[in-house]
Protein backbone atom coordinates (compact mmCIF):
# COMPACT_ATOMS: atom_id res chain seq x y z
CA UNK A 1 0.00 0.00 0.00
CA UNK A 2 0.89 3.46 -0.49
CA UNK A 3 1.47 4.64 3.38
CA UNK A 4 4.22 1.99 3.27
CA UNK A 5 5.92 4.34 1.29
CA UNK A 6 7.63 7.68 2.08
CA UNK A 7 8.42 10.78 0.37
CA UNK A 8 12.06 9.42 -0.13
CA UNK A 9 10.45 6.55 -1.63
CA UNK A 10 9.02 8.63 -4.37
CA UNK A 11 11.60 10.94 -5.22
CA UNK A 12 13.94 8.16 -5.44
CA UNK A 13 11.14 6.52 -7.76
CA UNK A 14 10.62 9.21 -9.67
CA UNK A 15 13.73 10.05 -10.33
CA UNK A 16 13.95 7.15 -11.62
CA UNK A 17 10.51 6.95 -13.98
CA UNK A 18 12.31 10.77 -15.55
CA UNK A 19 15.63 8.91 -16.19
CA UNK A 20 13.48 6.06 -18.14
CA UNK A 21 11.65 9.14 -19.90
CA UNK A 22 14.37 10.91 -21.10
CA UNK A 23 16.50 7.87 -22.12
CA UNK A 24 14.05 6.45 -24.27
CA UNK A 25 11.87 9.67 -25.67
CA UNK A 26 14.15 10.17 -28.31
CA UNK A 27 13.97 12.33 -31.48
CA UNK A 28 10.90 12.05 -32.18
CA UNK A 29 9.56 11.58 -35.81
CA UNK A 30 5.57 12.99 -36.46
CA UNK A 31 5.27 12.90 -40.30
CA UNK A 32 2.37 10.40 -40.25
CA UNK A 33 -1.25 12.01 -38.12
CA UNK A 34 1.28 15.05 -37.21
CA UNK A 35 -1.66 17.55 -35.86
CA UNK A 36 -2.99 14.10 -33.86
CA UNK A 37 0.48 13.28 -32.14
CA UNK A 38 1.49 17.13 -31.59
CA UNK A 39 -1.09 17.43 -29.37
CA UNK A 40 -0.41 14.44 -27.41
CA UNK A 41 3.15 15.55 -27.74
CA UNK A 42 2.27 19.37 -26.30
CA UNK A 43 -0.01 17.67 -23.69
CA UNK A 44 3.12 15.34 -22.83
CA UNK A 45 5.51 17.78 -22.78
CA UNK A 46 3.72 20.05 -20.05
CA UNK A 47 3.00 17.22 -17.91
CA UNK A 48 6.71 16.38 -18.16
CA UNK A 49 7.43 19.96 -16.67
CA UNK A 50 4.61 19.44 -14.11
CA UNK A 51 5.67 16.45 -12.86
CA UNK A 52 9.41 17.69 -12.31
CA UNK A 53 7.54 20.72 -10.06
CA UNK A 54 5.89 18.15 -8.34
CA UNK A 55 8.96 16.65 -7.52
CA UNK A 56 10.50 20.19 -5.90
CA UNK A 57 7.77 20.50 -3.70
CA UNK A 58 7.99 17.11 -2.59
CA UNK A 59 10.99 18.10 -1.16
CA UNK A 60 9.44 21.46 0.64
CA UNK A 61 6.53 19.91 1.49
CA UNK A 62 4.05 21.73 -0.35
CA UNK A 63 1.03 19.14 0.18
CA UNK A 64 -2.12 21.28 -1.43
CA UNK A 65 0.55 22.39 -4.70
CA UNK A 66 0.66 19.18 -5.30
CA UNK A 67 -3.16 17.67 -5.30
CA UNK A 68 -3.82 21.04 -6.83
CA UNK A 69 -0.96 20.60 -10.04
CA UNK A 70 -1.73 16.84 -10.29
CA UNK A 71 -5.46 17.47 -10.66
CA UNK A 72 -4.40 19.40 -13.86
CA UNK A 73 -1.90 16.75 -14.68
CA UNK A 74 -4.75 14.53 -14.87
CA UNK A 75 -7.27 16.45 -16.92
CA UNK A 76 -4.38 16.73 -19.61
CA UNK A 77 -4.25 12.79 -19.50
CA UNK A 78 -7.68 12.06 -20.46
CA UNK A 79 -7.21 14.39 -23.33
CA UNK A 80 -4.44 12.83 -24.36
CA UNK A 81 -6.56 9.21 -24.05
CA UNK A 82 -9.09 10.68 -26.08
CA UNK A 83 -7.07 12.00 -28.57
CA UNK A 84 -4.20 9.49 -29.31
CA UNK A 85 -7.32 7.11 -30.43
CA UNK A 86 -9.72 9.11 -31.37
CA UNK A 87 -12.51 8.75 -29.14
CA UNK A 88 -14.58 11.49 -29.88
CA UNK A 89 -16.01 12.40 -33.58
CA UNK A 90 -14.07 15.17 -35.36
CA UNK A 91 -12.13 15.74 -32.40
CA UNK A 92 -9.31 17.41 -33.60
CA UNK A 93 -11.21 20.08 -34.94
CA UNK A 94 -13.37 20.63 -32.22
CA UNK A 95 -10.52 20.14 -29.53
CA UNK A 96 -8.43 23.13 -31.69
CA UNK A 97 -11.29 25.16 -31.84
CA UNK A 98 -13.10 24.83 -28.67
CA UNK A 99 -10.64 28.12 -27.22
CA UNK A 100 -12.55 30.51 -29.48
CA UNK A 101 -15.67 29.38 -27.14
CA UNK A 102 -13.72 30.04 -24.48
CA UNK A 103 -12.35 33.09 -24.96
CA UNK A 104 -16.21 34.25 -26.47
CA UNK A 105 -17.05 34.16 -23.15
CA UNK A 106 -14.73 35.54 -20.98
CA UNK A 107 -15.09 39.26 -23.67
CA UNK A 108 -18.73 38.78 -23.12
CA UNK A 109 -18.64 38.48 -19.62
CA UNK A 110 -16.06 41.75 -18.96
CA UNK A 111 -18.89 43.03 -21.58
CA UNK A 112 -21.62 43.19 -19.13
CA UNK A 113 -19.48 44.56 -16.33
CA UNK A 114 -18.30 47.47 -18.98
CA UNK A 115 -14.36 46.13 -18.89
CA UNK A 116 -14.01 45.16 -22.40
CA UNK A 117 -11.59 47.27 -22.99
CA UNK A 118 -8.99 45.31 -20.39
CA UNK A 119 -10.02 42.27 -22.37
CA UNK A 120 -7.20 42.42 -24.76
CA UNK A 121 -9.39 41.54 -27.46
CA UNK A 122 -9.85 44.29 -30.34
CA UNK A 123 -13.18 44.81 -32.08
CA UNK A 124 -11.75 42.63 -35.30
CA UNK A 125 -11.06 39.95 -32.82
CA UNK A 126 -14.04 39.72 -31.15
CA UNK A 127 -16.44 39.54 -34.57
CA UNK A 128 -13.76 36.61 -35.77
CA UNK A 129 -14.23 34.93 -32.56
CA UNK A 130 -18.16 35.27 -32.85
CA UNK A 131 -18.00 33.85 -36.22
CA UNK A 132 -16.25 30.88 -34.73
CA UNK A 133 -18.17 30.66 -31.84
CA UNK A 134 -21.62 29.71 -34.33
CA UNK A 135 -19.93 28.19 -36.57
CA UNK A 136 -18.86 25.94 -33.61
CA UNK A 137 -22.14 25.53 -32.11
CA UNK A 138 -24.08 25.25 -35.69
CA UNK A 139 -21.98 21.87 -35.85
CA UNK A 140 -21.80 20.61 -32.47
CA UNK A 141 -24.66 22.63 -30.56
CA UNK A 142 -23.72 24.64 -27.57
CA UNK A 143 -21.39 22.90 -25.26
CA UNK A 144 -19.23 23.58 -22.16
CA UNK A 145 -16.42 21.16 -23.03
CA UNK A 146 -14.49 20.28 -26.14
CA UNK A 147 -15.13 16.87 -25.98
CA UNK A 148 -19.15 17.54 -25.44
CA UNK A 149 -18.92 15.34 -22.00
CA UNK A 150 -17.95 16.01 -18.65
CA UNK A 151 -14.85 14.81 -17.50
CA UNK A 152 -16.61 11.53 -15.31
CA UNK A 153 -17.39 10.41 -18.91
CA UNK A 154 -14.34 10.90 -20.43
CA UNK A 155 -12.89 9.27 -18.17
CA UNK A 156 -15.18 5.97 -18.37
CA UNK A 157 -14.44 6.13 -22.13
CA UNK A 158 -10.57 5.98 -21.51
CA UNK A 159 -11.59 3.26 -19.18
CA UNK A 160 -13.23 1.15 -21.65
CA UNK A 161 -10.35 1.89 -24.82
CA UNK A 162 -7.65 1.22 -23.34
CA UNK A 163 -6.18 -2.33 -21.46
CA UNK A 164 -6.04 -2.10 -17.83
CA UNK A 165 -3.92 -0.80 -15.56
CA UNK A 166 -1.35 -2.96 -13.03
CA UNK A 167 -4.86 -5.42 -13.87
CA UNK A 168 -6.95 -2.49 -12.56
CA UNK A 169 -9.89 -2.22 -14.66
CA UNK A 170 -11.35 1.20 -13.82
CA UNK A 171 -8.18 2.88 -13.33
CA UNK A 172 -8.70 6.24 -14.60
CA UNK A 173 -12.06 6.24 -13.30
CA UNK A 174 -9.85 5.28 -9.38
CA UNK A 175 -7.65 8.45 -10.38
CA UNK A 176 -10.74 10.45 -11.37
CA UNK A 177 -11.78 10.18 -7.62
CA UNK A 178 -8.68 9.90 -5.65
CA UNK A 179 -6.78 12.89 -7.89
CA UNK A 180 -9.10 14.91 -9.92
CA UNK A 181 -12.07 15.11 -6.70
CA UNK A 182 -9.66 15.18 -4.11
CA UNK A 183 -7.75 18.03 -6.22
CA UNK A 184 -10.71 19.67 -6.21
CA UNK A 185 -11.10 20.23 -3.11
CA UNK A 186 -7.83 21.29 -2.54
CA UNK A 187 -8.28 23.76 -5.51
CA UNK A 188 -11.38 25.31 -4.02
CA UNK A 189 -10.12 25.88 -0.86
CA UNK A 190 -12.91 23.62 1.07
CA UNK A 191 -12.20 23.24 5.00
CA UNK A 192 -11.91 19.21 3.62
CA UNK A 193 -9.13 20.87 0.98
CA UNK A 194 -7.39 23.03 3.68
CA UNK A 195 -7.18 19.91 6.24
CA UNK A 196 -5.56 17.81 3.67
CA UNK A 197 -2.17 19.88 3.44
CA UNK A 198 -1.84 20.14 7.44
CA UNK A 199 -1.68 19.28 10.57
CA UNK A 200 -1.88 21.59 13.60
CA UNK A 201 0.40 21.28 16.58
CA UNK A 202 0.75 22.66 19.66
CA UNK A 203 4.11 23.11 20.81
CA UNK A 204 5.02 24.88 23.80
CA UNK A 205 7.77 27.42 23.78
CA UNK A 206 10.95 28.12 26.72
CA UNK A 207 8.63 30.59 28.36
CA UNK A 208 6.09 27.71 28.87
CA UNK A 209 3.69 29.82 26.12
CA UNK A 210 1.75 27.08 24.40
CA UNK A 211 1.78 27.95 20.19
CA UNK A 212 -0.17 26.54 17.69
CA UNK A 213 1.89 25.45 14.56
CA UNK A 214 1.32 23.78 10.78
CA UNK A 215 3.05 21.43 9.80
CA UNK A 216 2.42 19.55 7.00
CA UNK A 217 0.29 16.43 6.51
CA UNK A 218 3.11 13.55 5.98
CA UNK A 219 0.18 11.12 4.97
CA UNK A 220 -1.53 13.51 2.80
CA UNK A 221 2.05 14.31 0.86
CA UNK A 222 2.97 10.71 0.53
CA UNK A 223 -0.81 10.26 -1.26
CA UNK A 224 -0.86 13.16 -3.23
CA UNK A 225 2.69 12.18 -4.66
CA UNK A 226 2.77 8.67 -5.41
CA UNK A 227 -0.61 9.32 -7.48
CA UNK A 228 0.67 12.44 -9.28
CA UNK A 229 3.36 9.47 -10.35
CA UNK A 230 0.81 7.34 -11.16
CA UNK A 231 -0.73 10.19 -13.85
CA UNK A 232 2.55 11.33 -15.26
CA UNK A 233 3.25 7.68 -16.00
CA UNK A 234 -0.12 7.50 -17.63
CA UNK A 235 1.41 10.73 -19.82
CA UNK A 236 3.93 8.60 -20.92
CA UNK A 237 1.70 6.10 -21.61
CA UNK A 238 -0.22 7.46 -23.76
CA UNK A 239 2.46 8.97 -25.71
CA UNK A 240 3.93 5.93 -26.35
CA UNK A 241 0.94 4.40 -28.03
CA UNK A 242 0.51 7.54 -29.91
CA UNK A 243 4.35 7.90 -31.28
CA UNK A 244 4.05 4.32 -31.28
CA UNK A 245 7.24 3.80 -28.65
CA UNK A 246 5.69 0.36 -26.82
CA UNK A 247 8.56 0.63 -24.30
CA UNK A 248 6.72 2.66 -22.73
CA UNK A 249 3.39 0.71 -21.83
CA UNK A 250 5.46 -2.24 -20.79
CA UNK A 251 7.56 -0.36 -18.56
CA UNK A 252 3.76 1.35 -17.40
CA UNK A 253 2.79 -2.04 -17.03
CA UNK A 254 5.56 -3.08 -14.82
CA UNK A 255 5.67 -0.43 -12.19
CA UNK A 256 3.49 -2.47 -9.89
CA UNK A 257 3.71 -0.10 -6.78
CA UNK A 258 0.47 0.25 -5.54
Amino acid sequence: MIEMFTKEDFLKISEDVLNFYDDSVGMLKLEKDAMRKGFVLLNNDRNYFTFHTIRYLAKVERVADIYTLSRAMFESVINMGLITKSLIDNDIERYQSFPFIESYKIYNHLKKIELENLSGITSEEYEYLRKHRYKYEAKWNKLSTWSGNNLEQNVILVDKNYPATWGIQHFYEYLYCQVYRKGSQVVHSSFGGLMKGINIDELIQDDGEKVKVFIPDQENLVFACFHSLFVFLSSMRFLGISIGNKEFEIYNQKMMIT
